[in-house]
C-alpha cells in the first residue's frame, strides 16, 4: 500500500511535463512534493543550456540533487555522458529512475548514502543545489564536487544573488583556485570551476 503515497505519506499526484531542447521533446513524470513539479524551473533550464554549450568533455557526470532528473537526463543524452544522479528524496529518486528509462539513458540513480559509499570520479559535476536545506548543505556539495572531479573536470552550479552567490563564488575560488561566471540570465548565475 505504501507505494500509493509519497515519502511523507500524502497521496501521489503524478503528472507529466514536457521540455523541448535541441530538437527533442523530453517528457518527465513528476509528483507533488518534488521541486518544480509543474515545469522545469528557469534556473535549471539556464544551467542545462549553459553546460550544453560550454562543456566539451566525455565520460561520467554527477548530477547532485537530481530531483526527478531533468539535468542528468538531458545532459546525459545530449552530451553522451554517463549520468550518476544523486537524490535524498526517495519519491524524486524513483521518478529519476523512471524518467531516465523513458529516454533510454544508462544512468545510475543513487541515494546519498549509496553514493557516499562509492569510490567514484567524474569529468563533470552539475548541481542546482537545495538552497532551502541551508548553506552548510550547499557548501558540502561543492566540497564533494571538488573531491569527486578528475583533473581537468568541471563543476557548474546555478545560484541567484539573493541565495548567496558572492559567498559561493568565493568558496569555489578557494577550493579550485578558479571560478568564472559563464552565464547570467534573469538573475540566475552559472558558476564554473575547473579542477
Amino acid at each position: 500500500m505504501s507505494h500509493y503515497f509519497t515519502t511523507d505519506n500524502t497521496p501521489h499526484e503524478f503528472s507529466e511535463i514536457k521540455f523541448s531542447f535541441n530538437d527533442h521533446v523530453y517528457r518527465f513524470k513528476t509528483d507533488r512534493g518534488v521541486f518544480s513539479k509543474n515545469q522545469i524551473d528557469y534556473g535549471t533550464e539556464v544551467l542545462i543550456r549553459t553546460v550544453f554549450s560550454d562543456f566539451n568533455g566525455t565520460g561520467t557526470m554527477i548530477d547532485m540533487g537530481a530531483g526527478y532528473g531533468p539535468i542528468g537526463t538531458v545532459l546525459g543524452r545530449e552530451l553522451e555522458l554517463k549520468p550518476v544522479m544523486v537524490e535524498v528524496n526517495e519519491d524524486a529518486k524513483q521518478l529519476s529512475i523512471e524518467n531516465t528509462r523513458r529516454e533510454k539513458i544508462d544512468a545510475d540513480v543513487l541515494s546519498r548514502d549509496s553514493y557516499d559509499a562509492l569510490e567514484l570520479s567524474a569529468e563533470l559535476y552539475v548541481t542546482n543545489p537545495p538552497f532551502r536545506a541551508g548553506k552548510d548543505t550547499v557548501l558540502e556539495m561543492l566540497n564533494d564536487g571538488f573531491k569527486r572531479l578528475s583533473d581537468g573536470g568541471a563543476l557548474y552550479m546555478v545560484v541567484q544573488k539573493k541565495q548567496g552567490m558572492p559567498s559561493y563564488k568565493k568558496h569555489l575560488k578557494s577550493l579550485f583556485g578558479n571560478v568564472e561566471t559563464v552565464s547570467k540570465d534573469k538573475g540566475y548565475y552559472i558558476l564554473k570551476s575547473t579542477k
